[in-house]
């Protein structure tokens, strides 16, 4: 029987965490930003060992992405349960990063997390950050209100409560404040108990200062009082803390009456003079307890996360089988751990794994700096060190056509390892090229190589908390390092001036800047821990 749970339980991006318990079954869901599938859900039975069990997904589920910015898309879903239906809900967020934010708050339904969900429905554009309160048949929604005035009240406006129809659709009534605070507030979600309406919430933004406050009133509307001894959880008063951005959780309850509390948290290293996440944010689980007074309180004591924690008892440990990492084989359709960019893959026109049996193809569209009609498939990197391998061949017939191995935060943040061509006095010369999208300093090319012949090429890359590194050879042959040492907490949520919400991604992908038709094929895709 598992005695303890290692932090975090869903290593790599996995942020924003919402947790339900239905039967034997626990749930969690997770932000995805502009990654498809949409809303990623995984379960377990012990709370320490957790597989892929389905996403937002239907035929009534139609969502486009494409020219939406970086970690824009799918905000912070909320997961629940009430009389036999899953509720999700969640926001699209369209454009942000100033006083002017635009965004739309959904609500769907399933019988089953695996789908098919109901299409969603645009209940309210208030905030961002929703979950719903299903209590004595009524059904309430639970959000951040967003205030966009130069002269408002200052972007984080408050908590808002308004109840929703009984399936969810629409709202009802007017919006109602239930709490306001001079410190950035969000991510709500309420609880009942002992007489008391709990309302748990994000505070400090989603950085390092991140925490959870806890407050709570006789009655829904308030007013709510903050616990007397400040934040349940953050690590913003220790920046040596191995957990660090600690904040934004949910509580759940075991069938035995323990409680947990799931929640978001970084990993990190320092560089250049900076602590960097470069897994992104994490989710991670805290065995919390109720005070005589009433007041929820980490099992440890104080507020900071602990790695290890006491594991349910009673709970038979239930290892998860984890996916294959490799390409779908011919016919297959393209599943998890694979992601894709602002569409998903099975509306992809440019994928095809039956061309040619045993390789995927892809056929080359838009840059790795574009925000629409990418050909790239990833997975994310799930722990601190990685090596991926594939093979490619591709015959590139001009510089505008390229294809290759890529690790990937966002349009502005990436390497890649790319077969491509160019110009000689006598004709065209095949090469294999690093290139960096950094984010302070654009885009650079750190090493390039004239590759021999015209058959298949193997590529490799590593990548640990502090580095990036590549090689190439013949799929036959050796291989030959062409760029290391390469910085890879650039691939990190705290590098750059822009705000980035996501995780480093590792696949393939390939261009074709001039007519869309340049096709590559890729087969033998291996990512392991290192």
């Amino acid at each position: 029987m598992t005695t303890s749970i290692t932090n975090p339980i869903l290593p790599g991006f996995f942020p924003d965490p919402s947790i339900v318990r239905v039967g034997e079954w626990f749930y969690v869901a997770n932000s995805s930003f502009e990654w498809f599938p949409t809303i990623p859900i995984h379960r377990s039975r012990d709370l320490a060992n957790w597989e892929f069990a389905g996403s937002l997904n239907g035929p009534g589920v139609v969502l486009d992405f494409s020219g939406i910015q970086d970690s824009g898309c799918i905000w912070a879903p909320s997961l629940s349960w009430d009389d036999g239906t899953f509720w999700l809900t969640f926001t699209v967020v369209r454009s942000f990063g100033g006083a002017q934010k635009d965004m739309d708050t959904y609500v769907s339904r399933a019988e089953d997390v695996a789908g098919p969900w109901s299409a969603p429905s645009r209940v309210t554009s208030t905030g961002f950050d929703p979950s719903i309160f299903h209590h004595e048949g009524r059904h309430w929604l639970a959000n951040m209100e967003w205030d966009n005035r130069p002269n408002g009240r200052g972007g984080f406006a408050g908590i808002n409560v308004q109840e929703l129809t009984a399936d969810g659709s629409a709202t009802v009534g007017e919006p109602q404040s239930i709490f306001r605070s001079a410190t950035l507030i969000e991510g709500p979600n309420l609880y009942f108990r002992d007489g008391w309406y709990y309302l748990m919430t994000a505070e400090g933004g989603t950085g390092f200062n991140h925490g959870i406050l806890m407050l709570r009133s006789r009655e829904l509307l308030g007013p709510y009082e903050a616990d007397p001894d400040g934040s349940l959880l953050t690590s913003r008063d220790d920046d040596t803390l191995p957990l660090q951005k600690a904040g934004h959780g949910e509580l759940v309850t075991t069938e035995a009456g323990e409680d947990y509390l799931v929640h978001l948290a970084s990993r990190w290293i320092e560089s250049d003079g900076d602590r960097r996440a470069v897994l992104g944010r994490e989710t991670c689980l805290q065995k919390v307890n109720w005070t005589p007074e009433g007041w929820l309180r980490l099992e440890q004591g104080g507020h900071h996360a602990a790695e290890e924690i006491p594991a349910p008892s009673g709970l038979v440990p239930a290892p998860a089988v984890a996916p294959s990492s490799g390409f779908p084989a011919a016919g297959e359709p393209l599943a998890w751990p694979w992601s894709t960019l602002r569409s998903p893959a099975s509306e992809a026109d440019w994928l095809s794994t039956t061309v040619r049996p045993g390789w995927l193809r892809l056929r080359g569209m838009r840059s790795t700096d574009s925000l629409r009609e990418q050909s790239l498939i990833a997975q994310r990197v799930r722990t601190e060190s990685v090596s991926a391998s594939v093979v490619l061949d591709a015959t590139p017939e001009n510089y505008t056509q390229s294809a290759g191995l890529i690790f990937y935060y966002n349009t502005a943040a990436y390497f890649y390892l790319r077969l491509s061509v160019r110009d000689t006095e006598d004709a065209l010369e095949r090469v294999v090229e690093v290139w960096e999208r950094d984010a302070e300093k654009g885009l650079l090319v750190h090493a390039t190589a004239a590759v021999p012949g015209s058959g298949p090429l193997l590529l490799n890359g590593t990548m640990t908390p502090s580095e990036v590194q590549f090689s190439w050879g013949a799929e036959d042959g050796g291989l030959q390092q062409l760029a290391t040492g390469l910085n890879a907490t650039h691939l990190s949520d705290d590098y750059g001036r822009s705000l980035r919400f996501t995780g480093p991604f590792v696949g393939v992908c390939a261009q074709d800047l001039r007519d869309q038709a340049f096709c590559a094929d890729f087969s033998k895709f291996t990512l392991t821990s290192s």
